[in-house]
């Protein structure tokens, strides 16, 4: 017996000293994840799209409040398009109070400005006033309203998203005992495409709202109070929605401006979603880990408009070697203070006589987690006068890839020398 004990130890103390070596290993090679109380959450910028971190974000759950982005939206459309205007009076009736949860305290008959409608909608999280918007812009017609919201959702990216009202409030069918509730659906990170989108679209529209800690509708003699938590703490924050039902928990999308210190290149934003916290506090721990994570980043000009930025070989012609390769355009990034960012080349495949516009490769800017943080297109000055002989290899490479002969420049990559 004591043999055997000897041996369990042995094992034991061996275990001790493999199972730490193999977590951390495991931990460095492996984006971390920045926050533990939320089911689903993501953190990523508005101008360059870059993922700091993420947890869950595919997972379709459910809305609530936060639906209330995309009624806004919906909303800023309308009134760019000339369908409604800020000014407008809006007669509330019966229908647009047939609601529970967080309100504006509208009254049957009671005329509201629609602007007091958008405020209301976004800092209280009035699910009568989302009611009445989606019945002003749509001439009384909920659905419709709705089938806008689920176009601009598709037209701008969010493919796991679905909207059935303008609230987000789950709709029971009362005859079944046991079923489940509808309810608008989407994912963490078509959240966060939502919020970018919308801030490119209409970010003084919606900051001068979201941005308010408390405003005050006078005619009612109503006080707007901001339901979301992160604006109370960092001055920086200005929106951006919070929700909750007993489905999808507490959860919030908030925003925050990056160049408060004048460190950044440009102007920017954090834009982090939490979805799925068990109580209002989780939501603030969950949310804040992700706000202070964003705060070590900054958005910077990795490659200016023109500066040669590498030497390379377009299509392995002789004629095109060692040419200069510059970007289309100015180029921004998101990066961490003293991140090791890795540089390369990709080639793109040329299947037309090109010239000074062609973009004939990308130059990738790579994480130490191999994740791709930003890609450059690039072109070259030097193509803009080529040789006959150039041109047509250009077209029997062209040729041969179509009728599937040369595969070569799939098997490995061309040369280049990184200048800057």
């Amino acid at each position: 017996m004591s043999k055997i004990l000897k041996k369990i130890m042995m094992f034991t103390l061996v275990l001790s000293f493999i199972v730490p070596t193999v977590s951390y290993a495991d931990e460095k090679n492996s984006k971390p994840i920045a926050e533990i109380y939320s089911k689903n959450s993501i953190l990523t910028d508005q101008k360059t799209g870059r993922i700091i971190t993420e947890k869950n974000a595919d997972v379709q759950v459910p809305l609530a409040s936060i639906s209330k982005v995309m009624t806004f939206y919906v909303a800023q459309d309308a009134l760019k398009n000339g369908e409604v205007n800020r000014d407008d009076i809006v007669t509330i009736n019966k229908d647009m109070l047939k609601v529970s949860g967080s309100t504006m305290h509208l009254k049957v008959g009671e005329k509201v400005k629609f602007n007091e409608l958008l405020k209301g909608l976004m800092i209280v999280s009035a699910n009568d006033g989302a009611l009445a918007i989606a019945s002003h812009v749509c001439d009384g017609d909920i659905n419709a309203f709705v089938d806008r919201m689920n176009e601009k959702a598709k037209s701008i990216g969010m493919k796991n998203t679905y909207f059935i009202n303008p609230n987000g409030l789950p709709i029971y069918d009362w005859s079944k005992k046991d079923g489940d509730p509808k309810q608008n659906h989407s994912t963490a990170r078509d959240i966060s495409i939502m919020a970018k989108s919308l801030l490119n679209d209409y970010e003084k529209e919606t900051t001068d709202i979201t941005n308010s800690k408390l405003d005050k509708d006078n005619s009612r003699n109503f006080n707007y109070y901001n339901t979301n938590p992160l604006l109370h703490m960092h001055s920086n924050v200005d929106g951006l929605k919070t929700g909750y039902t007993d489905l999808a928990g507490y959860c919030l999308v908030f925003t925050d401006k990056m160049n408060t210190d004048g460190k950044s290149d440009l102007d920017n934003r954090m834009i982090g979603v939490v979805m799925g916290n068990w109580c209002k506090e989780d939501r603030v721990r969950s949310s804040d880990a992700l706000y202070r994570l964003g705060e070590n980043f900054e958005t910077k000009l990795m490659c200016k408009k023109g500066e040669t930025v590498a030497k390379g070989c377009v299509e392995n012609i002789d004629k095109l070697k060692n040419i200069d390769l510059q970007p289309k355009e100015d180029s921004y990034a998101v990066v961490k203070n003293g991140e090791n960012i890795k540089e390369n080349i990709k080639y793109k495949k040329i299947n037309r006589i090109p010239n000074e516009e062609t973009v004939v490769a990308n130059l990738e800017y790579i994480d130490e987690y191999g994740d791709i943080i930003k890609s450059v297109p690039l072109v070259s000055s030097d193509l803009e006068h080529i040789s006959m002989i150039s041109k047509a290899k250009i077209l029997v490479n062209k040729i041969k890839r179509k009728l599937n002969i040369d595969k070569s420049d799939d098997k490995k990559e061309l040369k280049y020398t990184i200048v800057v």
